[in-house]
């Protein structure tokens, strides 16, 4: 019987090409699936991410997209209105500023719809000062009176520092780019603390099909390893970590059979010793 013999320097790990830990940051799995190029079927395998903001790949990547879809609304919509509301200190704690501000936004909602009489189109992105306390930065479809803006979001509990521009329609994405910073979208947020919030008219992500993509719970680097002489296309960010690649036919992985996923902490095989393991043909 033919036996195919495994080392371990051939058992997936759990570092990448950076020796970044896959345990504790996203790339530990990755996804594939095959895509028609001229004609031709091709096989497409592609890092997958964790996608949480605390995230030092994903975290930017999440803030450049929030950013991109905002702008596109903001335009489709014509949301030029600019809209600051800030809290009074005196009214809670930084830590409770979140729930808080959240409290007196959903309030002062329902005086926008009784006064305009139809719900107002708006984004709202929330951002921590330095003091540690929330306010919130909201688009709005329409004018609003200023002092109307100030007596009502004291009278819903918020304060008195209210502040509200118009953006020109041309100046639009100009100018949110330069305010919806990285650092503003990135912002010390506990998890499940939502950033940003819209009317019900506006969505901002469309939760697009899987198709025929198929989890794989192997790295992007562990399987590019595998077929580094069949990759006809690959792409690397600008740290060097692989993102994704490309063969004209799927990855082979019959020598890795069995094997677990990628040196789990608590896997019975993350202890494996140094010398040959046999795995018998099938």
């Amino acid at each position: 019987m033919a036996r195919d013999y495994i080392l371990k320097s051939d058992r997936p790990s759990s570092l990448d090409l950076q020796q970044h830990n896959r345990n504790n940051f996203c790339g530990r799995w990755s996804v594939k699936g095959q895509v028609q190029d001229e004609g031709q079927g091709r096989w497409h395998y592609a890092r997958l991410g964790c996608k949480r903001w605390p995230c030092p790949r994903c975290g930017p990547k999440k803030a450049r997209r929030l950013r991109h879809a905002i702008i596109e609304k903001a335009v489709e919509k014509d949301l030029r209105r600019f809209l600051t509301l800030t809290l009074d200190p005196s009214t809670c704690t930084p830590e409770q500023s979140i729930a808080y501000i959240r409290q007196c936004w959903n309030k002062y909602r329902t005086y926008l719809k009784r006064k305009f009489g139809v719900a107002v189109s708006y984004i709202a992105i929330l951002e921590l000062q330095k003091s540690g306390y929330a306010h919130l930065h909201i688009l709005v479809d329409r004018y609003i009176d200023q002092r109307w803006i100030s007596e009502t979001w004291r009278a819903v509990g918020g304060g008195k520092i209210v502040f509200i521009t118009q953006v020109d329609i041309h100046r639009i994405a100009a100018y949110l780019s330069k305010y919806l910073t990285k650092e503003l979208l990135l912002a010390g947020f506990r998890p499940r603390q939502r950033r940003y919030t819209t009317s019900r008219d506006i969505i901002l992500f469309v939760k697009q099909p899987s198709g025929t993509w198929a989890l794989s719970k192997m790295s992007v680097e562990f399987l590019y390893l595998k077929a580094r002489r069949e990759v006809l296309e690959e792409v690397r960010d600008e740290g060097g970590t692989l993102r994704w690649f490309t063969t004209r036919e799927e990855v082979d992985i019959g020598l890795v059979r069995g094997l677990f996923s990628q040196g789990a902490p608590n896997s019975r095989h993350s202890t494996a010793t140094n010398f040959v393991r046999q795995i018998p043909e099938r």
